[in-house]
């Protein structure tokens, strides 16, 4: 009978509350052992009668199935298989790091950027700046070719 009452309770439970709001309750599920062998299942409408109080009174009327099961021939399994079973699934899902939610887009989230130096960062460059690049290296080039002291000659005749 103990394994009857663990399926008929899983098969039946519902969520745990603390309280109940009566005008929700429309119907009630009972099983009762009548003995070693049997198992009598019933369901009761509810019916909520005028009271002096507060609270209706409840009056329930049978309803839907009548069912009496009976246990013939049952087997426990092997107590590994029997946990493997009987596992619940872990339901807390993993927080996502620097992802958040928005009302407009949907998933939002951030991500991790060095700092980056420009000197260094290969980007393309254009024809432009190439040519640019040339005629100034040319003309560094020619200024270091000059002797000293013909730079200083010519800078002595361009002051006079």
């Amino acid at each position: 009978m103990a394994l009857a009452k663990s399926l008929l309770l899983d098969m039946f439970r519902g969520e745990p509350v603390d309280k109940i709001n009566l005008a929700g309750v429309d119907r009630v599920v009972m099983a009762v052992a009548m003995d070693d062998a049997r198992l009598q299942l019933r369901q009761y409408s509810v019916r909520f009668k005028k009271s002096g109080t507060r609270i209706p009174r409840v009056a329930l009327m049978e309803m839907g199935p009548r069912i009496i099961f009976s246990v013939r021939r049952y087997r426990l399994p092997p107590s590994d298989l029997q946990q493997e079973a009987m596992k619940q699934p872990k339901l807390g899902k993993k927080k996502e790091k620097n992802v958040a939610s928005d009302s407009l887009a949907g998933k939002v989230g951030r991500i991790y950027m060095p700092k980056q130096n420009m000197d260094t960062l290969g980007l393309s460059k254009y024809k432009g700046t190439k040519r640019q690049r040339r005629e100034s290296a040319r003309e560094a080039a020619e200024a270091r070719k000059q002797p000293k002291v013909a730079q200083l000659v010519a800078e002595g005749a361009s002051t006079e």
